[in-house]
């Protein structure tokens, strides 16, 4: 059992990412207010749109200080600004805005094609993480309605949706480079969480592994630590269901990973920085957020993991931004 529950959480956190040394920095951060914030709706389909909310050009410290709990070693701290306002989608994309994008363009995921993917499974106190033959979006371990966030999504996919987002809507639509998705995240705080650095403190802002999937799981080692409230979900829950940050921004913290559009590095000696994308080269890229599994750790602002252009599962999707006129 306890090397079964190794296996899961390694690979559920995401644990697969480089390591190396960081040091931290001291700098100002600017997070001008959002009070009448410009937004923007795209149609989908006849039915279906998705709502973005413009966020401001601004400053701040990505990454996390050495003192940070649970921080890992690629996440040293630099000042980077961004330079230009830019939309990003309230919400992550859900299930009926990706059916949408199916049933318009006809194109199959990357799990549809290989036949399956990992799961997740709850089942008689266990956690199983398995290839399961027949996964994909449209099929999970679990149930999902339409206004869930869409998983079992690779980045692939995700860059397929953008791609015909742009196409069908006339705008640039991409996933945000992870300075982009930090910054939104952030939302002018420091703190590890949306409401500080006590995670014990956070019921009602997200839905991430909590006491309420810690009772489904009693064979779990009780080394594994949830947080100490009970979000009232055990898997994905609908959109927008918790606290919206600073920018106005639903499910930054826990129910998805969400994909960014950079290549997986190290950015520690990269100093101050302006609008980075990433490496040049590379063949993961970048996952942010949490999810609805993950723990303290996982779910921090600062905390990074990455996966193969191809990769999916349970709890990874995606939210996408427009450049602003």
């Amino acid at each position: 059992m306890m090397k079964l529950l190794t296996i899961a959480m390694l690979v559920l956190a995401g644990a697969w990412w480089t390591l190396s040394p960081g040091a931290a920095a001291a700098a100002p951060e600017t997070a001008p207010a959002t009070q009448g914030a410009k937004e923007l709706t795209l149609d989908l389909s006849s039915k279906v749109t998705l709502k973005l909310v413009q966020i401001p050009a601004g400053t701040f410290l990505m990454g996390s200080p050495d003192t940070e709990a649970n921080r890992a070693n690629d996440e040293a701290q630099h000042e980077v600004t961004i330079s230009k306002p830019f939309y990003m989608g309230v919400f992550p994309v859900t299930v009926d805005q990706f059916a949408a994008f199916i049933q318009d363009s006809g194109y199959k995921t990357d799990a549809e094609k290989d036949g399956g993917s990992i799961g997740v499974e709850i089942r008689k106190g266990d956690i199983i993480v398995k290839r399961m033959e027949g996964i994909s979006w449209r099929n999970l371990s679990f149930d999902q309605k339409g206004d869930h966030p869409v998983v079992q999504v690779s980045w692939a996919d995700a860059t397929a949706f953008c791609d015909w987002l742009s196409k069908k809507t006339g705008k640039k639509v991409c996933l945000p480079s992870e300075a982009q998705w930090e910054y939104a995240r952030r939302a002018g705080s420091k703190a590890a969480y949306p409401w500080g650095d006590n995670p014990d403190e956070g019921k009602g802002w997200g839905n991430c592994a909590d006491l309420g999937l810690q009772r489904r799981l009693p064979n779990v080692t009780t080394d594994w630590k949830c947080f100490n409230w009970d979000d009232g979900f055990i898997y994905t829950s609908p959109v927008g269901t918790f606290k919206p940050n600073a920018f106005g921004l639903y499910d930054m913290f826990g129910n998805v990973w969400q994909w960014c559009s950079d290549r997986y590095g190290d950015y520690d000696e990269a100093g101050a920085a302006t609008d980075p994308t990433g490496p040049d080269s590379g063949g993961l890229h970048v996952l942010r957020g949490g999810s609805w599994f993950n723990d303290p750790a996982f779910c921090r602002a600062a905390s990074r993991r990455s996966g193969d252009p191809a990769y999916r599962r349970d709890g990874d999707g995606f939210r996408v931004i427009v450049t602003a006129d």
